[in-house]
């Protein structure tokens, strides 16, 4: 019997990886099911160094669909199901419609599935590292209840938005990282290079040298003969933090402290907010039940924090516990959010509640981080001015001294 090898989430939202024996895939799931647990990714049977799986992939297969092809090839579909073609039809236009070598291999892999008998979520289900749970699942209630054409397009318009906040956020920080990059270059360059040129003038003249350029000599010194030490030490705690962050107790203690950040925190809890009610209300619209629909979520936000308090509200709903009672327990959720699925649960609406609540937080987050950088660009620059304006200004002192030497 073949053994599977997995990762996965348990009741409590802990991440684990465990070794199966199983006669397929589908009976692994089952079994995984039965826990309450969910499916994370399959992992390979062999495992490998260190520095092997700092960068390979963390599925066993390579993954085709970024998330732009993702969004091409969810688009295109959403229309040509729309426009009423049976699916294995739509796919042949969309892998021929598109010069995207990838997307073809992908719809030309989906057809081959469907020719054998099976359904379209189920061959996407053996594609996680393509396809996630979210998306099979939607797939899956679209193809049950005949919706699949709407399915579809709401799965284009959660990948789209999601996709542009990401996109903002990126764009966003260019500048500023670029600005700080630069300086701290600059820096590297006048104390590694420029100051030891002054540090032999200095010396050869025997003057009494000002207590902070002695520091700058001291410093420079230091660098221009230890920079190798000082790179390698860089990178082994750079390698050594993001392994213990993708340790279970590294990970909670990142997310629980990071959430404190003044500023910072509030940005990120707010794009986990966004995240958790446009997976939640776009699984809800999309028919899915509720219980399967937190699981799903489950998996979906990063933050530990939020993981387990979408998990107290998974494990307290099956006893009957509304939502919105069960979120005014966690002071994760923000009041605006819980009173919005309050509002939504007393209407019915609770999946058109939480997709408006992913809008406005979606809102909310682009004006913070535009503020917020509106008013690091100008704090960057005094930072770097004064830094290097300081170094500047203490090697000139000194150089003026010169005149003051008597001969």
């Amino acid at each position: 019997m073949p053994q599977f090898r997995f990762e996965y989430i348990n009741a409590q939202g802990k991440k684990g990886i465990e070794t199966l024996d199983a006669r397929d895939k589908a009976e692994v799931l089952m079994i995984l099911q039965a826990r309450s647990s969910t499916l994370i990714r399959w992992l390979d049977n062999t495992s490998l160094p260190l520095f092997s799986t700092l960068f390979r992939n963390p599925s066993n297969k390579p993954k085709t669909l970024n998330n732009p092809r993702l969004l091409k090839l969810t688009s295109d579909l959403a229309h040509l199901f729309r426009s009423g073609l049976p699916v294995d039809r739509a796919l042949a236009i969309a892998g021929s419609a598109t010069a995207d070598v990838k997307i073809k291999s992908m719809t030309a892999y989906l057809q081959n599935a469907l020719k054998k008998g099976t359904n379209l979520s189920d061959a996407m289900a053996d594609r996680p590292e393509d396809f996630n749970d979210l998306y099979v699942n939607m797939v899956r209630v679209g193809e049950m209840g005949g919706i699949l054409p709407s399915v579809m397009e709401r799965l284009s318009e959660f990948i789209e938005r999601s996709e542009e906040i990401k996109k903002y956020v990126i764009s966003s920080s260019i500048y500023p990282a670029i600005l700080l990059s630069v300086g701290m270059l600059s820096l590297v360059v006048i104390l590694g290079f420029v100051v030891p040129k002054f540090a032999g003038i200095f010396a050869d003249l025997g003057q009494e040298i000002p207590f902070s350029t002695l520091v700058l000599l001291e410093l420079s010194q230091f660098i221009t003969k230890w920079w190798w030490l000082v790179l390698s030490l860089a990178i082994l705690f750079s390698l050594f933090l993001w392994r213990f962050m993708k340790t279970p107790g590294g990970r909670a203690l990142y997310d629980k402290n990071i959430l404190r950040f003044p500023y910072v925190g509030e940005v990120l809890l707010d794009i986990e907010m966004s995240r958790f009610s446009r997976t939640l209300g776009t699984l809800v619209q999309s028919g899915v039940p509720l219980m399967k629909a937190l699981h799903i979520v489950r998996a979906v936000v990063s933050n530990s924090r939020v993981k387990e308090a979408v998990t107290h509200i998974y494990n307290q709903v099956r006893e009957g516990r509304s939502v919105s009672a069960l979120m005014r327990e966690r002071d994760v959720f923000p009041p605006m959010v819980v009173q919005m699925v309050s509002l939504g649960e007393e209407t019915g609406k609770t999946g058109e509640m939480l997709v408006s609540v992913a809008e406005d937080l979606d809102r909310k987050i682009q004006s913070k981080i535009k503020t917020y950088l509106a008013l690091l660009e100008p704090f960057s620059i005094l930072f770097l001015g004064l830094l290097i304006g300081g170094v500047v200004v203490s090697m000139l002192s000194t150089i003026f001294g010169i005149n003051e030497i008597q001969f």
